[in-house]
């Protein structure tokens, strides 16, 4: 074997094994870290890795016993354990990786001293990638163990970039034998007298003792490409790779991100690796999800992220019977919330059944969907402080791996594997701690550390491509005509080591080198310079103001070459450009290459249609309508035709909903228990039932309000409905009227072969035995239905028509606002004064829909459909609210407000 080894070889290179003139069989070209790799097998000593978290976890259980209180560590590890012990962990590798040895190197400060003490009390710790190279020179220092490797032929002129531990191995491999060569690069000859702008920069950066008498001449050898964002610059580089595209081209690209990947294909061209990851994969989020859902308060928006992954261990009827109470009554526990559970095990069982299952295999699977049930549904929750037992966190883990180890074995997924081995790894990590419990903070460093940022894309692989792609300059370690760098922006990602002088100084004396600041600025800045120094024709710098909108500083390196540029009076202008102008301007001229632009057609934007053609004497009013249904036709028949007749619905997507909803049915809910309870007829305190109740509530139907950031709405609305309850009440005292019924359906006939059905709220009787109706609402603005009752309401008119006895009958109707115990009612003798509101006569507004509604049927018979908003006429009776229409898109209405 031989061996071309370079300090940035462990990525892909240029030139790598099959672009390099020399490839053959039996030639690796690597780094170092590749290289310990390569020795580790040939010596028999590769070992499966060991996941980071167990390590941290190891370290966080030594530390717990050695912790006095008075360690330099004791107030972070007390705050946060898990960071802690990540860090010093981190601190110990970089240690050992340079040397450091606690049983000699002893003392060196309080900082070193704790690490030491902590590592000689660590007797069993897993080996980490700085002991795997600690354990390797042990062995090729006994000279006798034979090694496969032909020679060894270095990139790196300059082996002073090179970590200690890099240099210790090229030493012992010297003296056991192996042949070393230094590889003499072939840097592109750049003459006195330059001929190009590229070799004109490379003499001002790299010639120090001569003097210049030349100008920047444009010609395209090295541009510098500027954009507001990443689109434009992605652009020109297509654009270009289009035309020059070949393998004496290499294009850096760190960031080979997923917009840039989608781009490439959208034009046709091959794409690079994509090096993002995810964990946002549905797989992937049941454990941090299920999680999440045992802790208090309830998190009910995580429970609902739960319930609708696209891929769950939960069936799915199960799922989406809770997630629709959830999605109307965001809580645990409450009625309907049983009830989804029970039908929806109910409908599960008679699937098996019609499946044959007999019944040995019946009462398995039931057995199954009910530990289910009480792994992600019914179980309990925990105090994020006090913590969740470990052994439940075990537990839980069991069921998840279980599921992705079987749903890997019938579906082979890399998601599914990586979910497995996450649930199996936290299993193994919090046994490494022996705790009893594991707070929140905790359960999430350690989730953090386990899923980190989650599984690589794993449907976007390499593709063949004519040029060569490279992660870092640093990998290009020959000559090549075009190098292109992608982002050319401020991402160094390097960590300096943050021990004190006095700490290097100790380290330094006992032959333990840790890499310097100097040094890691150094080394980068070396890389940096491979981009310029290896191109023969040309040098392209994309430069975006902004990467996923935000904004990102120019990369280092660009400010030596603008000094180079000061050397011979130019500026980085002369050599910039702007890709918009490749989509402003027909043709355009850059590097020497014509790009032609078509334009395409324009094509006007529909205008609004305000009358619909339908099929004549086919959409009719439909057997049963209601308040809601009656409302929407006169408003906008249109409107009506699409959700009723045509039956056009919105995304079924499930999510929680909006504070005014929950709260309102909050309200009704506990109006309605006071109700029956007969509060409201007793001297029973009113304000203690009111917020005993509200208590008892909120977890089932608005648990949002439990969450902290919510305390101050959650002790507000409490107070709000206490107050509107109290008032209420007063109501009820003053005029006499008894509820009778809550939550009561009725019907009656409209016309023939319609049928009118009314949920009516509240129902009373006055003390003349007659009927009252109260419609509850809830409203941050309660006005709004004062007016809407003085414009004539339509919903209490057929409230009133529906439980009449004649056309000409005048019922007590009132609204009754659960936030703020207001009470709007027609004039009526049965209600005091005091609630009265001048409106429409409500008999006069039932007259009205008639008429109107017979005009809409006449026109949907004739098939017209009026879209009202379109041409909205000021003085129509019943005008359409179509800022809140699903609809609005489909008519065009939206079209005319831009």
């Amino acid at each position: 074997m031989e061996i071309i080894l370079g300090h940035w070889l462990d990525s892909k290179a240029y030139p790598d094994e099959f672009t390099s003139c020399t490839a053959s069989i039996g030639k690796v070209i690597t780094g170092f870290r590749g290289l310990i790799n390569i020795l580790e097998v040939q010596l028999g000593q590769s070992n499966p890795t060991i996941s980071e978290s167990v390590r941290i976890a190891e370290w966080q259980t030594t530390i717990a016993k050695l912790d006095d209180g008075n360690k330099p560590y004791s107030r972070s590890f007390k705050t946060d354990s898990w960071n802690t012990a990540r860090e010093l962990k981190k601190k110990r590798d970089e240690l050992v990786l340079a040397g450091w040895n606690p049983n000699i190197h002893i003392g060196g400060g309080k900082w070193i001293e704790s690490i030491a003490e902590i590592e000689l009390s660590n007797h069993h710790h897993s080996k980490g990638f700085s002991d795997r190279v600690r354990i390797l020179f042990e062995l090729l220092n006994q000279k006798y163990l034979p090694l496969n490797i032909k020679k060894i032929s270095l990139v790196d002129e300059d082996d002073s970039i090179w970590e200690n531990w890099e240099k210790e191995l090229v030493l012992i491999l010297k003296q056991i034998g192996i042949q070393f060569e230094q590889i003499e690069l072939q840097l592109p000859v750049v003459s006195d007298q330059p001929t190009n702008d590229l070799e004109r920069i490379k003499l001002a950066l790299y010639d120090a003792n001569s003097t210049f008498n030349f100008n920047l001449s444009g010609d395209g050898s090295f541009i510098i490409v500027r954009s507001e964002q990443e689109w434009d610059a992605a652009d020109f580089l297509i654009s270009w790779l289009e035309v020059n595209g070949d393998d004496q081209t290499v294009l850096i690209n760190n960031t080979n991100n997923l917009l840039l990947t989608e781009l490439f294909h959208r034009r046709g061209l091959p794409s690079s690796e994509i090096n993002e990851f995810s964990k946002w994969r549905s797989a992937l989020q049941v454990l941090p999800l299920t999680l999440d859902t045992y802790w208090q308060p309830i998190r009910i928006d995580r429970i609902m992220e739960l319930l609708t992954l696209p891929i769950s261990p939960l069936p799915k009827k199960l799922c989406y019977k809770l997630a629709r109470v959830i999605s109307e009554e965001p809580g645990i526990g409450g009625d309907r919330w049983h009830a989804a559970i029970g039908e929806a095990v109910s409908e599960i069982e008679t699937t098996w059944l019609e499946q044959g299952f007999d019944s040995k295999k019946l009462n398995k699977k039931k057995q199954e969907l009910f530990e289910q049930i009480d792994v992600w549904i019914n179980h309990e929750y925990y105090d994020t402080s006090d913590g969740i037992p470990c052994s439940v966190i075990e537990s839980i883990c069991r069921k998840i791996s279980k599921w992705a180890f079987n749903k890997n074995l019938y579906t082979p997924n890399p998601v599914f594997a990586q979910a497995h081995s996450s649930a199996m790894e936290l299993i193994e990590g919090i046994r490494v701690l022996n705790i009893e419990k594991i707070d929140q903070l905790q359960l999430a460093n350690i989730l953090g550390s386990i899923l980190g940022d989650g599984i690589k894309l794993p449907n976007y692989i390499e593709e063949l491509a004519p040029w060569s792609n490279v992660q870092q300059p640093g990998a290009i370690w020959g000559a090549v005509d075009n190098i292109l760098w992608w982002e050319f922006t401020q991402n160094t990602t390097s960590q300096l080591n943050k021990l004190t002088d006095a700490e290097r100084a100790f380290l330094k004396s006992h032959n333990v080198h840790l890499v310097s600041p100097e040094l890691i600025r150094k080394r980068e800045n070396e890389s940096w310079h491979n981009a310029i120094r290896f191109a023969n024709k040309r040098v392209i710098l994309f430069i975006p103001s902004k990467v996923r909108a935000e904004d990102v500083k120019a990369h280092p390196l660009l400010d030596e070459i603008r000094f180079a540029l000061s050397k011979i009076e130019q500026n980085e202008h002369q050599i910039t450009i702007n890709p918009s102008i490749l989509y402003k301007q027909e043709k355009v001229t850059i590097i020497e290459n014509e790009f032609k632009r078509v334009g395409l057609a324009n094509k006007e934007i529909p205008s609004p249609i305000q009358q619909w053609k339908l099929p004549e004497h086919k959409v009719k009013l439909r057997e049963i309508e209601s308040a809601t249904s009656f409302e929407t036709v006169l408003s906008c028949p249109l409107k009506w035709t699409l959700q009723y007749s045509a039956k056009v619905q919105p995304s079924n997507a499930l999510s929680l909903p909006n504070e005014s909803i929950m709260l309102g049915n909050l309200g009704h809910a506990i109006l309605e228990r006071l109700i029956d309870a007969q509060v409201f007829t007793t001297d029973s305190d009113i304000q203690e039932m009111t917020g005993s109740l509200y208590d008892e509530l909120v977890p089932k139907l608005a648990a949002p309000l439990l969450l902290p950031e919510n305390q101050s709405l959650r002790s507000r609305v409490r107070n709000d409905l206490q107050k509107s309850m109290r008032q209420f009440a007063n109501f009820l005292d003053v005029s006499k009227i008894v509820i009778t019924e809550t939550e009561s359906s009725h019907q009656k006939i409209w016309q023939d072969e319609i049928e009118f059905e009314g949920r009516l709220d509240l129902i009373g009787k006055t003390p003349s035995n007659r009927t009252v109706i109260l419609d509850a609402k809830w409203s941050r603005r309660p006005a709004n239905y004062k007016q809407k009752l003085i414009d004539g309401s339509i919903q209490l008119a057929l409230y009133q028509w529906l439980m009449s006895t004649s056309d000409d009958e005048v019922l007590p109707v009132a609204y009754f606002m659960l936030s703020s115990g207001d009470i709007y009612s027609v004039k009526n003798a049965e209600i005091p004064e005091q609630y009265h509101i001048d409106s429409v006569a409500l008999n006069d507004t039932v007259q009205l829909i008639r008429h109107s509604l017979g005009e809409i049927q006449g026109s949907l018979d004739s098939g017209i459909a009026i879209a009202t908003g379109i041409e909205l006429d000021e003085a129509a009776a019943f005008k359409p609210l179509c800022s809140f229409c699903d609809y609005q898109d489909l008519c065009g209405i939206r079209r005319n407000q831009l």
